[in-house]
């Protein structure tokens, strides 16, 4: 799969007139889109685990990870705020940040 490229080519449009304003809604619009990505995946695994005869809420509530699984949550806790913040990259976090956190999120996750 290509890659889309992290940099920018241009001026970011501004929108508000208060300072950090357009990027606090880019910030805010970035969470809202990965908190319902995984809303929506959740709701469809509880349902597809329900039509299949299976209650996950004990399973969940009483599961302890494991060092790995740590880890990798660890890497996708990265890689969410590597995305939250990208719309201050300009300004505040260098782009290589931004890049090499998504890139070793999507390694580790995929490695697993």
């Amino acid at each position: 799969m290509k890659r889309i490229p992290m940099k920018h080519r241009g001026k970011r449009p501004r929108f508000f007139e208060a300072k950090g304003m357009d990027e606090l809604m880019s910030m805010v619009l970035e969470v809202t889109t990965e908190v319902w990505v995984v809303k929506k995946r959740l709701y469809l695994l509880e349902r597809v685990a329900n039509n299949a005869g299976i209650s996950l809420t004990p399973g969940i509530e009483n599961y302890e990870l494991n060092e790995d699984e740590i880890k990798d949550l660890d890497n996708l806790r990265h890689k969410l705020i590597a995305t939250v913040l990208r719309a201050t990259e300009g300004e505040f976090v260098p782009t290589h940040r931004v890049a090499d956190s998504n890139d070793q999120a999507s390694q580790n996750t995929e490695a697993a």
